[in-house]
């Protein structure tokens, strides 16, 4: 029987996933400001975090994991700051907005579906989902870079000793 042994390169891509489709539903719920976006946007956010949380536990267990890597040496400390930023960030749009859709809830309850929300609230939680999709981006580019190593066609600053050249 098949067995992983470390769970976080399987749940990294929850929280990239569910926060880069909470900016785009985010945006579009600023523009339009209907409780379909809002909705949207606030499942993704629950999805993303969660994700979030779980690939930010089980990123101990894969660091121990890779113990002695040099890569994991050099962006190991980046990556979890980065993580614990990006859930920082998601954590608190969640939040606003969790907050926001109980007190309209309570403060109106409207049938109305093509009612707007608060423009603020919209802007808020917009600027917020789009900062915890960029902060995942980096996140996950961090993480790829221990996995991977140095982009293709990106010269070290040591390779290019060995070759002559100088920038």
């Amino acid at each position: 029987m098949y067995q992983i042994p470390i769970l976080h390169p399987v749940l990294v891509h929850f929280p990239i996933a569910f926060l880069l489709l909470a900016a785009v539903t985010a945006l579009a719920w600023l523009g339009w400001g209907t409780r379909f976006w809002r909705n949207v946007t606030l499942i993704l956010l629950i999805a993303g975090f969660a994700g979030g949380l779980g690939a930010y536990f089980t990123g101990e267990a894969a660091e121990e994991f890779a113990e002695g890597s040099a890569r994991v040496e050099q962006f190991g400390k980046q990556h979890e700051s980065f993580a614990l930023l990006t859930l920082m960030t998601a954590g608190l749009a969640l939040f606003l907005l969790a907050g926001y859709v109980g007190v309209t809830r309570r403060m109106s309850p409207s049938d109305n579906p093509g009612e707007k929300d608060m423009l603020m609230a919209r802007v808020v939680v917009a600027v917020l989902a789009v900062a915890s999709a960029v902060l995942v981006a980096r996140t996950g580019h961090l993480g790829g870079l221990m996995v991977w190593g140095q982009p293709v066609g990106e010269v070290t600053q040591s390779e290019q000793h060995e070759e002559g050249h100088e920038h």
